[in-house]
């Protein structure tokens, strides 16, 4: 077992035993909480009910109006005059009210889905700022091991020093060194307390006393070349837009066929009769301007299928490099935690050996020893790179879709 494996268990037990005075946050319930506390949940509702009512006043049919006239009131007298009240009801032909109803529900089929990838992008930001902390909680075990390793390293350079074996600067720089070691935890603890505030400020919860799990964050096993597709909710959004260009394509088909209006009603004449009056009328088609609306229709068609064609390019291509950064840092990773740190702990360990029997100077165990914390922060940061793809791959493949279901 190498160090970086030991400081990485180490950071586990630590969790571990914490856990007693502190809740664990997992990295879904985090997710959960700042959707349950954003303020787009009421928004999108909001925006729901409105396009709701859409569709109920699209579902209903043309009102009907009730028309009052008197004619022939003149200076022959009135007993000529005519009153006329009729009832007026105009007639929709052409599947029109089904037409409306169909796009008022595209409509809301558009804000569902873009309510949905709203909740994935958020998902995204509070997976960037887990993993953050994450790899915060993994630097300060390293800051410590440093710590522990610079005072060993101290305590030996004065025992060479009180020898006599040694000059003065060495335990000054071994001194100085440890000082540097404590410095850099004391910023290591800084940093996780940022990264547990932006957390908290993301997703409502109270990040500072709860542990962050880091069980997983050593974990590159989970395969994601194969079986890695698209999420179905980012192009749910194009095929909420194509259902609605379909709906106004049949909309203006249907607004083509002009609606005739019907009317009847009693005739009041002076002399005491009683008539009635009914008849039709019909509107002339503008045919010029229907075959306008439907051809701008029809380019609404084509212009999402093409957006959609474009989008699914776009995203493919993104999902291939996504795929291949996060090979390429897991290679990395594994290569430094494989073959660069337990060189490096080696080195250390045999210059030291080396030191005490006097055949190095405190230069070359200083240079071993900060070798060996460069390696470790290199593989703590290749193991962040490969966290961080993997959330640009987990965001393109939908993997919390069914954690944000919902409007």
């Amino acid at each position: 077992m190498n160090a970086i494996t030991r400081a990485a268990l180490l950071a586990v037990t630590f969790l571990s035993t914490s856990a007693v005075q502190a809740q664990e946050l997992t990295l879904e319930e985090a997710i959960r909480a700042s959707i349950a506390g954003s303020p787009q949940g009421e928004a999108t509702a909001a925006t729901i009910d409105g396009l709701n009512a859409a569709r109920d006043a699209a579902d209903t049919g043309p009102a009907p109006t009730i028309e009052g006239t008197v004619e022939n009131i003149g200076t022959a007298g009135f007993d000529q005059f005519q009153v006329d009240a009729t009832y007026h009801q105009r007639l929709e032909r052409g599947s029109k009210r089904q037409a409306r109803i169909r796009l008022a529900e595209g409509e809301i089929g558009i804000a569902q889905a873009g309510a949905l990838i709203r909740r994935l992008d958020l998902a995204q930001d509070v997976q960037e700022l887990y993993v953050e902390a994450q790899a915060a909680t993994l630097n300060i075990e390293l800051a410590k091991s440093r710590v522990e390793i610079a005072e060993t390293l101290r305590k030996e350079v004065q025992r060479r020093v009180d020898e006599a074996r040694d000059p003065l600067f060495a335990g000054t720089r071994a001194r100085t060194e440890l000082a540097e070691a404590e410095v850099d935890l004391e910023l290591a603890e800084h940093a996780l307390d940022a990264a547990r505030a932006r957390l908290a400020l993301l997703s409502g919860v109270d990040a500072a006393n709860a542990e962050i799990v880091s069980e997983g964050f050593l974990d590159m096993s989970s395969p994601v070349g194969a079986g890695s597709d698209l999420s179905s909710i980012d192009l749910a959004l194009f095929e909420a837009k194509r259902q609605r260009a379909d709906a106004n394509y049949r909309l203006q088909e249907a607004n083509g066929s002009t609606d005739p209006t019907v009317f009847a009603g009693p005739r009041y004449i002076g002399t005491g009769d009683v008539a009635v009056v009914a008849g039709v009328s019909l509107p002339l088609a503008n045919r010029a301007l229907n075959r306008a609306n439907i051809e701008r229709a029809a380019a609404e068609q084509r212009q999402v299928e093409a957006d959609l064609a474009v989008e699914r390019y776009q995203r493919r291509r993104d999902l291939a490099l996504a795929v291949e950064r996060v090979e390429e840092a897991r290679h990395e990773a594994e290569a430094i935690r494989d073959k660069v740190v337990p060189g490096a702990e080696q080195t250390l360990k045999e210059v030291r050996a080396g030191y005490n029997r006097g055949g190095f100077t405190f230069l070359d165990v200083s240079t071993a020893q900060t070798t060996l914390h460069d390696a470790r922060i290199r593989f703590v940061d290749a193991l962040t790179e490969y966290h961080i793809a993997k959330i640009e791959l987990d965001r393109l493949t939908g993997r919390f879709a069914d954690l944000v279901g919902g409007y």
